[in-house]
């Protein structure tokens, strides 16, 4: 069978799924159409996303029986209702994620941001509200059967970063500034006391929303942020250790003597995480992180030029509020990440943006106007930005030693067939990198708090 009709059965399955969650609760549709999906990718995607529009008189509180699911919120009642809503499948096979409490994650961070909101403790957030979830049952049910999934709202609006770069630039700052509510809210939820721990989210039997494993890490919860960044490392290690590239930098013909010895002795124990961080970072700050906030997860309408979704919650954790720097706002020039580029990363980092760089070409002006008016949006909030964030070189420091030892582009095969790559420039890619590794443990091995 080709892998384009297994991609087929795949699919069919999948919209079979939908069908069963509706029928659950008495619905019916009359259109089921698949949101950001592409036949025949190289790569498993994280989520499937259906938006379901249904017959009338659609949905309302009397489908759900009582009680309510925790997290979760009644739709309007009649005659409003809900004619459209998305279910969104959680793929258990997408490549590196935990998927112990992944959609009970989900939907307790979803509801944490919304309360907040609805608080009044936050801006007006336009977070989904879910109506209904079922936890991942895979692999004890080994086919789509097993995924687990949320029925959720449906927000209007397209991916913004499809629109972004063509926006004007005074509205393009307009969207900034609602972007910013959006971090705030999420900055100012205040867990649970049940959460008491690093790690995410997770529902127990008795609807509290209690500490549980982050989705992109195996293990977990853990007591301390040190903790957090040891398993990050090693994981990284242990995925180097797979790739016949890599080989998890043991010495090879041509290669640099005792490098792997040198970066056990620095994960050894967790001292060398520890000495980089304490007295420098605060690891005791914790709190909720969307994980995963860049455009391609908000939602907006040319039309009435609002921000109408944040979407996505797939990665939300527990843990230091820097992680939201240092996993996604890259594309609003206000991350800790490469593609914010040599020249505005220092200013990202010190916040400092009162002299306009000479030089500069359009693109770069534009790109400099964006990170400057993002700086200023959040000290408008008095949110945490990276330049608040004491020790913020350290978290950068750590973030680069987590690439380098596992670069996405020689680890996994389907990126290098999609880059075109010969073994020539993978060996001296590799190279390269080996170097670079030794020039951070040369750096950073001796450290002091």
């Amino acid at each position: 069978m080709s892998s384009t009709n297994e991609d087929s059965l795949r699919f069919q399955r999948r919209l079979d799924v939908v069908q069963t969650i509706l029928q659950k609760y008495g619905l019916k549709s009359t259109q089921v159409t698949p949101l950001a999906y592409v036949e025949n990718s190289p790569f498993e995607f994280n989520n499937f996303i259906f938006k379901v529009d249904l017959a009338a008189p659609g949905v309302s509180a009397a489908n759900f029986p009582e009680p309510q699911q925790p997290c979760t919120s009644a739709p309007p009642p009649p005659p409003a209702g809900v004619t459209t809503l998305v279910i969104h499948l959680s793929n258990p096979l997408a490549e590196g994620l935990n998927n112990t409490n992944r959609v009970e994650n989900m939907v307790a961070a979803q509801f944490l941001v919304r309360q907040a909101a609805l608080a009044g403790l936050s801006p007006v957030v336009p977070v989904p509200a879910v109506y209904a979830w079922s936890p991942c049952r895979y692999p004890e049910i080994s086919d789509e059967t097993g995924f687990g999934w949320t029925m959720s709202e449906y927000k209007l609006g397209s991916d913004l970063d499809a629109q972004f770069e063509s926006l004007p630039l005074e509205e393009a700052q307009d969207v900034l500034e609602q972007i910013a509510d959006l971090l705030t809210a999420v900055q100012r939820v205040e867990l649970p006391d049940t959460v008491t721990k690093f790690g995410a989210l997770t529902i127990d039997n008795s609807g509290n929303i209690v500490s549980g494993q982050m989705p992109i890490l195996p293990g977990g919860p853990w007591e301390t942020y040190e903790e957090i960044w040891l398993e990050k490392l090693q994981s990284q290690l242990a995925e180097a250790d797979k790739s016949p590239r890599i080989r998890g930098w043991r010495e090879v013909q041509g290669g640099l003597s005792g490098l792997r010895e040198r970066i056990d002795k620095f994960l050894g124990s967790g001292r060398g995480v520890q000495k980089m961080l304490q007295g420098v970072v605060d690891t005791r700050q914790r709190g909720l992180v969307h994980g995963d906030l860049t455009m391609n997860n908000v939602l907006y309408d040319s039309t009435t030029k609002r921000v109408t979704g944040l979407l996505d919650f797939d990665w939300a954790a527990v843990t230091h509020r820097c992680e939201e720097f240092l996993s996604g706002l890259w594309d609003v020039v206000g991350g800790i990440h490469e593609r914010v580029g040599e020249l505005i990363q220092p200013m990202v980092l010190s916040g400092e943006f009162g002299v306009q760089p000479a030089g500069l070409s359009d693109a770069e002006l534009r790109k400099w106007e964006i990170a400057r008016a993002w700086n200023s949006a959040l000290v408008k909030r008095g949110a945490i930005r990276p330049s608040s964030v004491a020790g913020v070189d350290r978290l950068k420091a750590l973030k680069e030693f987590g690439n380098l030892l596992c670069p996405f582009q020689l680890a996994s095969e389907a990126m290098l067939q999609r880059m075109g790559m010969s073994e020539e420039n993978a060996a001296a890619f590799r190279a390269s990198t080996e170097t670079k590794i030794v020039s951070w443990l040369d750096r950073f091995e001796s450290v002091e708090s």
